[in-house]
């Protein structure tokens, strides 16, 4: 059969996109951006639309400055430019760099601040502000935080994002994070393949909610850490590889939230593998949830509870008994009735 012939018989009112922009941008990029670029594109597609910032935010339901970060991203991305008159966004013009590889670099590398969701969502009373541009500026000549900000593109081997830059500030000015501090922070991330501000930030509010507020108390946390995540390691007979996030989310439960030693949870661990012979992760939580619940604060208290489970075993076993030796006796009682019947009945014919 042949190829069907499509027809159209009415006037198309459309905004085209760029096959590019779909297979090389789109999918990379946060969905309200997309809305917002595309929005945009349409309004300089029918030169009849009006269209300012505060416009854009009325629609969007979004903030000033989260429509200026979104329309940043996409002149980060090669894809438009902005023209401004002193502060005020005056021009919006798109761009034929589709094809263009810094473009496509570029965007891939915003977007993974973006998509990286392998740390945990910041707390909702740790959220950051938004900072005007004259904040930003002030920020931009502080001469601690330039510091930071060429530390943290050096370990990430790339240049900052309008939202990446947003979120140093934040780290810098609302956490109080020093460059030195900041400097161990993205060192850390690094190190453990996380070159990602999302990632970063979420670390910092972290170390925030647990008091660390100089190096040297991150390098003993972490330090701390290193050696627990290593013990689990070798008490379970992994080998070969590290723990995968899911197992590190258990050790970081037992140490942050349960704020149980390294003794403790080598111990429970040990136990899981006598029990179920693997290692088993969420065994081991339920015994280190038991303890935690339990007031456990080291070994001499789990040998306390060892022995009253053992004094529950025992009691439970002697009851069994009485009540086996109970129904035994009962038992005998009852034939021995029988018979002295039977003997009465038989006197008295």
């Amino acid at each position: 059969m042949g190829n069907l012939k499509i027809i159209m018989n009415h006037q198309m009112n459309t905004t085209v996109v760029s096959n590019q922009f779909i297979d090389q941008y789109m999918l990379q990029a946060n969905g309200e951006y997309v809305k917002i670029y595309l929005f945009v594109l349409r309004c300089v597609n029918h030169t009849d639309s009006s269209l300012s910032i505060k416009e854009l935010a009325m629609r969007f339901d979004h903030t000033v400055s989260y429509i200026l970060t979104a329309l940043e991203y996409w002149e980060k991305a090669g894809l438009i430019r902005l023209r401004y008159d002193g502060k005020e966004l005056q021009s919006i013009e798109f761009l034929d760099h589709f094809d263009t590889s810094e473009a496509q670099a570029a965007t891939a590398e915003t977007a993974a601040t973006i998509a990286d969701t392998s740390a945990e969502i910041p707390d909702v009373l740790y959220e950051r502000r938004s900072y005007s541009a004259d904040e930003k500026d002030r920020f931009l000549h502080d001469k601690d935080f330039e510091k930071a900000s060429f530390v943290t593109q050096t370990y990430f081997k790339r240049l900052l994002g309008p939202s990446q830059l947003e979120s140093l500030i934040f780290i810098y000015d609302q956490l109080g994070f020093d460059s030195e501090m900041i400097d161990y922070l993205i060192e850390y991330c690094t190190a453990r393949g996380k070159r990602s501000m999302r990632y970063a930030e979420a670390v910092a509010i972290e170390w925030k909610k647990k008091g660390i507020s100089t190096v040297a108390e991150a390098k003993s946390m972490t330090s701390l850490n290193s050696c627990i995540y290593y013990g689990v390691i070798k008490t379970f007979g992994i080998s070969n590889r590290s723990l995968v996030e899911e197992e590190r989310a258990f050790v970081d439960k037992w140490i942050s939230s349960y704020r149980l030693s390294e003794e403790l949870i080598l111990e429970a661990c040990k136990r899981t593998i006598r029990a179920t012979g693997k290692p088993e992760f969420a065994y081991a939580d339920s015994i280190l949830k038991n303890w935690y619940s339990g007031g456990v604060q080291s070994m001499k208290d789990v040998a306390l509870l060892d022995e009253k489970h053992q004094q529950r075993i025992s009691e439970t076993g002697k009851t069994a008994k009485r009540r086996t030796s109970l129904r035994s006796s009962r038992n005998y009682d009852m034939e021995e009735l029988e018979k002295q019947l039977i003997s009465s009945g038989s006197s008295m014919s």
